[in-house]
């Protein structure tokens, strides 16, 4: 009996060996394999990741929260975010590509609307803080906020003075109109 127990004990150590063997010689032969499987996953995943893609699909945010977005613009013409504070020229860029192109659409925004929209473009809060939906609301009805107005004015101020000839043309209708109502009052 004991015969017995020590052959297979010893059956059994050279089947380790074997196995181990022929497994080392696998691997190294299958490493190879692997190793190109490796650089493919990679090549795979930075093409995902250089596509462009619509940010909305790039964050874990609730698609429960998101608010009304578009394809493209109505009429294709867009408002001009950067009317409403805190708005440059990049986060009206991230806004567009999320689908908001219109006053109307964030002055319908909700708290959690804001917080989705705020997640996509990396700044939480950001839109509450500087009050974008109550801007978004007088903008949409054609008024001016005192943000747009200096915009506005500053635009003005900017043209009059890269075209003094018109500047100097208004002065002038100006005095024209000041002496013919002078002439009419008399």
């Amino acid at each position: 009996m004991i015969e017995v127990a020590s052959l297979i004990i010893a059956n059994l150590v050279i089947a380790l060996v074997i196995g181990f063997l022929i497994g080392y010689l696998v691997g190294k032969i299958g490493d190879n394999r692997y190793s190109s499987f490796l650089q493919n996953r990679d090549i795979i995943k930075r093409k995902k990741e250089n596509t462009n893609l619509n940010p909305i699909f790039k964050k874990n945010s609730n698609v429960y929260n998101k608010p009304l977005i578009l394809s493209a613009p109505k009429f294709l013409k867009k408002d001009d975010l950067t009317r409403i504070k805190s708005i440059d020229d990049e986060i009206e860029v991230c806004l567009n590509k999320m689908g908001i192109f219109h006053y109307d659409q964030i002055s319908q925004w909700s708290n959690k609307n804001c917080d989705w929209a705020d997640e996509l473009i990396s700044l939480p809060g950001y839109s509450r803080d500087n009050n974008w939906v109550s801007q978004a609301k007088v903008l949409e009805t054609g008024h001016e906020t005192p943000f747009s107005q200096k915009l506005k004015d500053e635009k003005e101020q900017l043209e009059n003075d890269l075209n003094p000839d018109l500047v100097e043309e208004e002065i002038d209708k100006e005095k024209k109109s000041d002496k013919s109502n002078k002439e009419d009052v008399s």
